[in-house]
């Protein structure tokens, strides 16, 4: 969903006057994150024609994310982005995470649920600044929200935005700079704040049916919501029901054939004889001997198996840059429509209900509560079963078989082996609060408790019953060590029955729980005044407590491989609990009446396997109001993340890696004077070559820490009514971050602490200096590969270590301005710009702080422009994304026959680990190619919404939204491979195209 325009002056500029002059607003005792908004007046009410006197606005002090003091400023010592619930459905977001993605300040999101073995697919994340989901904080009306219980990217902690309805959300706050000294752990790049509905009179129904105008993603939503209040009660109760379809590739042609990948990513047999499917793993049946030669499929084979089509394998020798050779491999049946089963966008069924309600004792005290049930059942899927082999000798045919693959279609299922993500949210608190010495302070004291559970229902199958229905038992071994079989062929050409299916079809589930219980109390008032001072210095307190767990529980008869297999390829196993106790004050110190002075501190101990014990972190701002139209404001805070639970506690977790490059392999190959080996070559291996990667969990982390600046202002530009500007420049860093070695790092560093050398590219070698051989890291790293006599990987294991560095900054920059006229209505328009300057990492201790800026979107434009006069309302927003490097970029152009030359570097003579030069290899020698670097970008992406209302009757409204104007899709960039094909990072990656909803609003009281 695209972004249609960022209401930041829903808050700020609306309310000018309330920034510039506090001093005209009545005192309030209101307290907590869950007090309403400071009430914004109408256009009418605040920009009254020149010569008329404006009326003095009387305003509740609030408590706005960032701080815990209330306060009648809605602009702070930091900015602040806020929106109403109500904004966000108007716009056409049916998700709080589709807003929260289209903001400038969110950066690419590093889940997905298309992507191959996500152990998350239900689930979305949100990416502050870049800095990761782990460095973000979700809370709704100021408490944190319990973690999703099933782990990101198979190793860390984060939680779901995707499963909160926008029905009940009130209003949306985001800070997106370091508060950990306000809340704690994980709010390191920002926080995320959802007030929920809290006043409402009366009973209203909305009805929201839409689609993708290219087909699929149907969506529709039911939302009944209401309140009624008496004399010292208010109760409000709120029921959503949606349902939005999957997107299947089967929706989006271009992305559903293996064909559409780059065709720069093809090879030279692909150039020289169209693409070829069985590269891209779209073999849909096929069998192969031990000469590496494809058994011709009977005639008419491939025509009884849908999206099946026979198809002609080559390969291709090279030299220099000249092809001098061409092998016919045979023949197979491929699919060419390989993701036409895959999801590309999941579906969700939700079910949600919330009730909240309040009771005001006569002595003053409060009493509240809410319960809320998120239920969702999550749509999503890759590819369907499959079976292969490994080589064996045919005792029917009389020969070596090498391999044999088949892809069972969803005829043969009798289903498209779906996934459902089965998740029950729960969040229940209670409160008390009230005032002490004579109203001088309020408290608040509250109880939470939530839990969040996934039953993970997938397809899978007993691979050892699959091997006995198509191969039979085993007769034994040849001379060679070959299992001996009698292969069923008949069977094998043919496609099976369901019945046939039932006899090795396995359905399993996974389970998985967090839990959160949290006691909070929080003080605030204030103190005394300065002589010199109109304002009483401010202050808050918080105590805090909590407990929170989680447990994964995959299906266990995963441990055995050879009997079950699921489609995530990852068993993933682990549980554990922690404690929390937190202390954390702020004052706010008007050092005169124009200058405000913010500072703050917090104390959190932590008690689990980890070495985290106590994290103290501070901050401290600054406002100053030279005049009434100008705020210059700062701030600054250390900040903290603690471990994540599940990079302390996962246990074991294994998954097989198949595709693969072996750098010691390569190295070996490369001494032995042989060049381009498979090695050295990121292929599908053989079963037989199969490993097993191992994923735990360390109890020797120790915190995160980090530490975060802003600076900017915001003006109301005099002598235009009705204008305002901000800019903040804005500095995020992260020390000690935890890193989990990935398995290519580990390989490399095996490799190179074992040899002292690096493969550069297919056929050359160079220094290895990342680390000393000998040293502790090396030691560590050449320990976790395991490998048998012949040197083939058995296992690998990966692990977190706190090493990796990050340090990101950029400038937020908006204007918004609103105009009124008696005769035409009101008109208003924002823009909102975000360039982020410079995004620097590394990923080790030794390795160098590098920018890698350009590997993501630099600058993200996002605008709206709206207009009211009395029933009708019409606004038309955008976004814009600015360019990035496309795939392959400072890679090696791919010559016009389809050879791909390596890079490396050329130094003095001597080869380096940096990159430099392209180079093929001619008779066994290196040799540079010139001018054959790629330098590629990705267009600039641009998208254009609108949403119309009418007003029919004072109960009934039609708001029509729709999203990507022009329908735009992604373009397939020339180096792209491999699904999804369009580029990830930036909105160009969008495949959903046109979007059209229609809501229906009527009150019914």
């Amino acid at each position: 969903m695209n972004n249609i325009g960022l209401r930041r002056g829903v808050l700020a500029s609306s309310l000018a006057l309330a920034l510039f002059t506090p001093h005209v607003f009545a005192q309030s005792a209101s307290s907590g994150s869950d007090q309403p908004a400071a009430q914004q007046p109408s256009p009418q009410d605040d920009t009254q024609s020149s010569g008329k006197t404006k009326k003095a606005i009387n305003l509740k002090e609030v408590t706005v994310t960032g701080s815990m003091i209330p306060r009648a400023q809605v602009e702070g010592q930091a900015p602040v982005i806020a929106i109403t619930g109500e904004q966000i459905k108007q716009q056409g977001f049916t998700t709080l995470w589709e807003f929260l993605d289209s903001l400038p300040q969110v950066g690419q999101q590093q889940s997905d649920s298309a992507s191959w073995g996500s152990s998350s697919v239900n689930a979305r994340s949100v990416n502050l600044r870049g800095l990761g989901p782990g460095f973000s904080l979700l809370m709704i009306d100021g408490h944190r929200i319990v973690d999703y219980p099933q782990p990101l990217n198979k190793q860390s902690n984060f939680q779901n935005y995707n499963n909160i309805p926008t029905g009940m959300v009130d209003r949306v706050e985001i800070l997106a700079t370091g508060a950990s000294s306000i809340y704690g752990s994980d709010a390191v790049a920002g926080v995320v704040n959802v007030i929920l509905k809290k006043n409402y009179q009366g009973d209203e129904l909305q009805v929201t049916g839409g689609t993708a105008t290219r087909g699929g993603r149907n969506y529709g939503d039911i939302n009944f919501f209401g309140g009624h209040s008496g004399s010292n009660w208010k109760v409000l109760y709120n029921l959503e029901k949606s349902n939005r379809t999957a997107l299947w590739g089967m929706d989006r042609p271009y992305q559903d054939s293996v064909s559409s990948a780059g065709y720069g990513a093809w090879g030279p047999a692909a150039r020289m004889f169209g693409y070829q499917y069985d590269a891209a793993g779209a073999i849909a049946l096929s069998a192969m001997n031990a000469n590496g030669q494809y058994i011709t499929p009977p005639a008419g084979t491939c025509g009884k198996f849908t999206n099946s089509q026979l198809a002609q394998s080559h390969s291709v020798t090279t030299n220099g840059t000249q092809i001098t050779g061409v092998t016919d491999n045979g023949y197979y049946c491929a699919q060419p429509h390989l993701f036409q089963n895959w999801v590309l966008t999941g579906g969700s069924r939700n079910t949600d209900g919330y009730v909240s309600g309040e009771y005001d004792f006569s002595n003053g005290l409060q009493a509240y509560a809410s319960a809320a049930l998120y239920d969702t059942v999550g749509i999503s899927n890759t590819q369907l079963n499959g079976y292969g082999t490994g080589q064996f000798f045919d005792q029917t045919t009389g020969q070596v078989i090498s391999q044999a693959i088949r892809q069972l279609t969803a005829q043969e299922i009798g289903s498209t082996a779906n996934t459902h993500d089965r998740e029950q949210n729960w969040n229940l608190q209670v409160g008390l609060r009230g005032t002490v010495f004579d109203g001088r302070f309020n408290w608040d004291l509250n109880l939470n408790s939530q839990k969040y559970t996934v039953r993970e229902d997938f397809t899978g199958y007993n691979a050892q019953a699959m091997n006995n229905f198509f191969l039979g038992p085993q007769l034994g071994t040849d001379g060679s060590g070959n299992p001996i079989y009698a292969m069923n062929w008949q069977r094998w050409w043919n496609p099976i029955t369901k019945q046939d299916y039932g006899q090795f079809a396995v359905s399993g589930e996974n389970t998985s729980s967090s839990w959160l219980d949290q006691a909070q109390l929080r003080v605030n008032g204030d103190l005394f005044k300065l002589p010199w001072a109109e304002e009483a210095i401010g202050w808050a307190a918080v105590l805090e407590a909590a407990h929170n767990g989680f447990k994964l529980s995959p299906d266990p008869r995963a441990q055995d491989p050879n009997t079950f297999q699921n489609p995530f390829g990852a068993y993933l196993t682990g549980g554990g609990t922690r404690q929390r106790y937190s202390l954390g004050t702020e004052f706010r110190v008007p050092i005169l009446d124009s200058v405000t002075w913010t500072i703050s501190g917090r104390g959190d101990q932590y008690n689990d396997a980890s070495k985290a014990d106590l994290a103290k972190t501070w901050g401290t701002g600054i406002e100053w109001r030279p005049y009434g139209g100008l705020l210059l404001r700062g701030s600054y805070n250390t900040n903290f993340k603690a471990p994540d639970m599940q990079a302390i506690y996962l246990t074991g977790s294994t998954s097989p890696v198949g595709d693969y490059i072996d750098p010691l392999q390569c190295i070996n190959a490369i001494k032995a004077g042989q060049s381009n080996s498979t090695w050295c070559n990121l292929v599908q291996r053989p079963t037989s070559q199969y490993y097993t990667l191992y994923t735990n969990g360390s109890r020797l982390l120790e915190p995160q820490t980090g530490h975060s600046w802003t600076y900017g202002f915001v003006w109301q530009v005099p002598g235009v009514q009705g204008l305002s500007v901000s800019a903040d420049y804005w500095h995020l860093g992260v020390d000690n971050s935890i890193q989990y070695l990935d398995k290519d790092t580990v390989l490399v560093d095996e490799a190179g602490c074992l040899t002292g050398q690096q493969a550069s590219g297919t056929s050359a070698l160079s220094p290895y200096t990342a680390h000393v051989p000998g040293s502790a890291y090396c030691s560590m790293v050449t320990q976790m590969v395991q490998r048998n006599a012949a040197g083939q990987i058995i296992s690998e294991e990966s692990g977190p270590i706190n090493e990796a560095s990050l340090y990101v900054s950029g400038i937020d920059a908006t204007l918004d301005y609103k105009y009124h006229t008696d005769s035409y209505g009101d008109f208003r328009a924002n823009i909102n710009y975000t360039d982020n300057l410079s995004y620097k990492q590394r990923v080790l201790a030794s390795d160098p702080l590098q920018n890698t800026r350009f590997n993501n979107v630099a600058s993200r434009v996002t605008w709206i422009g709206d207009w009211t006069k009395g029933d009708w309302d019409v606004s038309i927003s955008g976004v814009r994304d600015g360019s990035m490097r496309a795939p392959n970029y400072a890679g090696c152009n791919v010559l016009p026959n389809g050879i791909q030359p390596g890079m490396v570097n050329i130094q003095n003579g001597a080869e380096s680990i940096s990159t430099g030069v392209c180079q093929v290899t001619l008779n066994g020698n290196p040799v540079t190619v010139a001018d054959t670097t790629y330098r590629g970008r990705t267009p600039v992406w641009i998208t254009w919404n609108t949403a119309i209302g009418w007003q029919i009757n004072p109960d009934t409204k039609l708001k029509l939204t729709v999203s990507n104007i022009f329908d735009k899709v992604g373009a397939i960039p020339y180096y792209s491979g491999g699904f999804e094909f369009v580029t990830t990072g930036q909105t160009a990656s969008e495949y959903n195209g046109r979007e059209v909803f229609l809501t229906f609003d009527y009150k019914l009281d």
